[in-house]
């Protein structure tokens, strides 16, 4: 019984003194924040979600500043979903043109479920019109850059707005 508690002990050990370690990987702190429709929209760390591209891919998703707390927050929550092809790893721009051809797609979620498969109070998706994402900087799995967005609603086609859009997010993978 006594070796069966130091090797768990042990094994206790060596997992706690690597923490630090994986850890210090995710120092850098996220942001996200950007205007929309003329309100501040703002994420937090633990609200934004990039993938690093896999077969050149931008994945980068953010919640509502406070969303991932627990408890989760009584209110209904925002989410911005970025996703755009063709990104070598390097600082690149994005202009309207890359928009109306498949080549990003942007999806803003106003209100979303707290129910599984509920609809949210709206659903926007890109739209033709001036849109941008620029990526200024690209350091191993550290991303930056600064977007703006035209968008419409899903179902009564109104018009949504985002500018003044910066963001700093790490890939947090294994």
């Amino acid at each position: 019984m006594k070796l069966s508690r130091s090797i768990i002990a042990a094994a206790s050990l060596a997992v706690f003194s690597m923490t630090p370690a994986l850890l210090a990987h995710a120092k850098t702190p996220q942001q996200l924040s950007a205007k929309i429709d003329g309100k501040l929209f703002e994420s937090d760390d633990d609200g934004i979600t990039y993938l690093i591209p896999t077969k050149g891919v931008l994945n980068l998703i953010a919640s509502t500043k406070g969303a991932s707390a627990y408890p989760p927050p009584k209110t209904l929550t925002d989410r911005l979903s970025i996703i755009c092809r063709n990104l070598d790893g390097k600082p690149v721009k994005y202009l309207a043109k890359d928009f109306s051809n498949s080549g990003c797609e942007v999806k803003f979620i106003k209100g979303e479920s707290k129910k599984p498969f509920g609809e949210p109070v709206a659903e926007y998706i890109v739209r033709d019109g001036k849109n941008m994402l620029e990526i200024t900087a690209v350091n191993g799995k550290l991303i930056e850059g600064k977007f703006s967005f035209e968008l419409r609603d899903t179902k009564t086609k109104a018009v949504l707005t985002i500018t003044e859009g910066t963001f700093k997010a790490e890939d947090r993978q294994l």
